[in-house]
């Protein structure tokens, strides 16, 4: 089943219109997007060891009831789906380059629309490495930006279910690949008695830095940020372009855009749930009582590869709820933030630096769970209600514009010129 066959042909490519959107791929990234805020928060409110070591925040009970629950619920799963999407993006974006036929033979060259298709990627690239030396090292735009520019545009054709059984194995193969560099580092460890703050760095320093100006905190961030793309992003790779062949395929099937019947995805959210809800708790009980030194620091690791059936859970739940109609009150305000994902990223970090960072409202290592919490609602209802009322007036988010109008070289309408205007 590859649902390739209905193409855009416009004479000269253009962004996709309102009409050519699927709505279900906005709530998905919408959702995903508002998720991946849950576990970033900690990297935009304290030092980087607070990251795998609770204590680092406080020994209060709050503060381990939400290590636990970020753990579990939300770590590297709206990740997972969120790169997932930008597979999914190749296809959207490809349907304007490629015609098939009946049979599902195409009559265009594969390398049609590899310009524009690396223009955008070389722009996306821009935008993060700006992001993540200039704001916050956790910027994920760059490594997707990589990924975007070696191989994806080329096995975008490739038999569907071969782009996802093929990107699952390589997921996996990818995972074990960090997973044995994780499981030394942890016995390395666990031979020399190292802390967190000897494996992350001093705490003191990054209180210091992100406490004081704009130039402090770009000197503190600067050598974890080079540190980061150099190491983590080639480790990743793999397993970043296993997702995104997973999102090319199910895209391909019309699984991710929602083409499937409502019963599909209704099955699909409770096979999923009960396998991944079980195998990650377990997983995370099992870790944490049989390691006794940092075990959060293994679990790093774990979640994403044990948390796959999990994340597969949330997008079919989500994308039931939009086929359904019946939940229009959850899934629009998704939507929209999902419509404008890239400037609503760029606003989660201009909040939360401006928040938590000196040079703005000062407060660095210095609020605790469960207040922490009442930050991520407040930017996500920031991010809801700033996209209903931005998309009442405008067809696409302000970052979204300016990265259309430098890949396609024009000012693209951005105004909505009437209720039933496209996108």
């Amino acid at each position: 089943m590859d649902h390739d066959r209905t193409p855009l042909t416009s004479a000269k490519p253009a962004p996709t219109g309102a009409k050519q959107r699927f709505g279900p791929i906005d709530t998905l990234r919408g959702f995903a997007l508002l998720g991946i805020l849950v576990p970033n928060i900690v990297t935009f409110s304290w030092p980087m060891a607070a990251m795998t070591d609770p204590l680092a925040i406080s020994d209060a009970p709050a503060n381990a009831v939400a290590h636990t629950v970020t753990s579990i619920v939300f770590l590297l799963k709206f990740m997972f789906l969120f790169a997932l999407l930008f597979g999914s993006g190749v296809i959207m974006y490809a349907r304007k380059f490629d015609t098939a036929d009946e049979d599902g033979n195409y009559h265009t060259t594969l390398s049609r629309g590899a310009s524009l298709w690396y223009t955008r990627c070389g722009i996306l690239l821009c935008f993060g490495l700006l992001h993540a030396y200039l704001f916050w090292y956790g910027d994920i735009l760059t490594l997707y930006a990589m990924v975007g520019l070696t191989i994806l545009w080329w096995i975008r054709r490739i038999n569907p279910k071969i782009q996802f059984f093929g990107g699952l194995a390589l997921f996996y193969f990818g995972s074990m690949i960090s997973g044995g560099l994780m499981a030394w580092a942890y016995w390395a460890m666990t031979q020399d008695n190292m802390s967190m703050e000897q494996m992350f760095g001093d705490p003191a320093r990054e209180i210091a830095g992100y406490s004081g100006s704009f130039l402090d905190a770009f000197k503190t961030r600067f050598l974890t940020t080079l540190t980061i793309q150099i190491f983590m992003g080639v480790l990743m790779l793999p397993t970043m372009w296993g997702i995104m062949s997973m999102g090319m395929g199910l895209t391909r099937m019309g699984i991710l855009t929602g083409e499937r019947s409502l019963g599909f995805y209704i099955r699909a959210a409770i096979i999923c749930l009960g396998i991944g809800i079980p195998i990650t708790v377990f997983g995370y009980l099992y870790v944490h009582h049989t390691f006794e030194l940092q075990p959060s620091f293994l679990w790093q690791t774990l979640a994403q590869p044990l948390g796959v059936p999990l994340a597969f859970g949330y997008g079919a739940t989500m994308i039931g709820l939009s086929k359904s109609g019946r939940a229009w009150f959850i899934t629009t305000p998704l939507a929209a933030v999902g419509r404008m994902a890239l400037t609503n990223y760029f606003l989660h970090t201009i909040l939360c630096t401006t928040f938590f960072y000196g040079y703005g409202f000062g407060k660095f290592a210095t609020i605790e769970y469960p207040q922490l919490w009442l930050v991520v609602l407040t930017v996500w209802a920031i991010n809801i209600a700033f996209s209903l009322l931005w998309l009442r007036v405008f067809v696409m988010g302000p970052f979204e514009w300016i990265w259309r109008a430098m890949t396609y070289r024009q000012l693209v309408p951005i105004v909505r010129r009437s209720a039933h205007s496209d996108a």
